[in-house]
This record gives structure tokens, sequence and C-alpha cells, in this order.
């Protein structure tokens, strides 16, 4: 005695649907976790000058803030000592290095370093952030049309 075609067919309808199902979430997984590990790679996280206040450490962190006036540099140019503020707080900062083209009063930077026990924060490296090139018409004193 066989069992019809129609009837074989039957009893193999839900073991394809659930094999669809198992493609679709390994392919989503994996989907996901491309997305987590790429934007993952790439986020660096940076402390405010209050956090680093409130938390102090020696080991090496990445601090924001903006540059203040009164930036000094060494003789042979390659040491520049200035402060950045934020959060109505300043920090003293120490960087030994290039300068980008844009480093000067006002603008954003991210140091790379560690705080010294002497309250001066010590840069390995400096990363202007910079200022968006886009800025409302009326603002530059054009009439908007």
């Amino acid at each position: 005695m066989s069992v019809p075609i129609a009837a074989r067919a039957e009893r193999w309808r839900p073991l394809r649907a659930l094999r669809w199902w198992v493609l679709v979430a390994v392919v989503v997984a994996c989907l996901g976790y491309l997305l987590i590990s790429v934007t993952g790679a790439t986020a660096e996280y940076y402390q405010t000058i209050p956090e680093l206040h409130r938390h102090p450490t020696t080991a090496k962190v990445r601090v924001l803030g903006t540059v203040q006036g009164g930036i000094v540099r060494s003789a042979d140019g390659q040491e520049v000592r200035f402060k950045i503020a934020g959060g109505g707080q300043t920090i003293p900062v120490v960087y030994r290095g290039t300068l980008p083209d844009i480093f000067k009063p006002g603008v954003q930077v991210v140091v790379d370093g560690h705080l010294a026990s002497s309250g001066v924060f010590q840069a390995d490296q400096l990363e202007t952030k910079c200022p968006s090139r886009f800025s409302s018409a009326t603002a530059q004193g054009m009439p908007t049309s």
C-alpha cells in the first residue's frame, strides 16, 4: 500500500517552512553580528573634563575639550602647552608632536594620553574636531531667498 504523492507532500510542508525560517534566522543573526562588530570597532569613547575630574586615573584615556587661549609653543615647536575647557572646568595639556592645521583657540579637540600626578594631561595624540562647513546664510550676513 503506497501513500499518495499529495499526502507525502503535505507531510513535508511544515519541515520546508521550518527550514526557510531557520535560514532567515541565520541570515539575520549574521547581519546583526556584522553590524555590531563593525560599529564596535569604530566607536571610541572619550571622557569629558568633569568626568576626568570626578574619576581621576593614570590609565590612558581620551578627553574632549575646547582649546582655550594662551597656547605656548616650545622653541623647537614640537611641544605645545595649552588648556582645554568643557563643562565649566579646565585642564592643562602638554602635547609633543605635529599639530593639525586648524588647531587654535575655540576648536574642539580629543586628546589621548594620561593624567600626570601634577594634574597636567600628558597627550600622546591630538585630534581636532572639524567645525561644520555649513552654516546658515543669515549668520554670514547673506540674504535668504
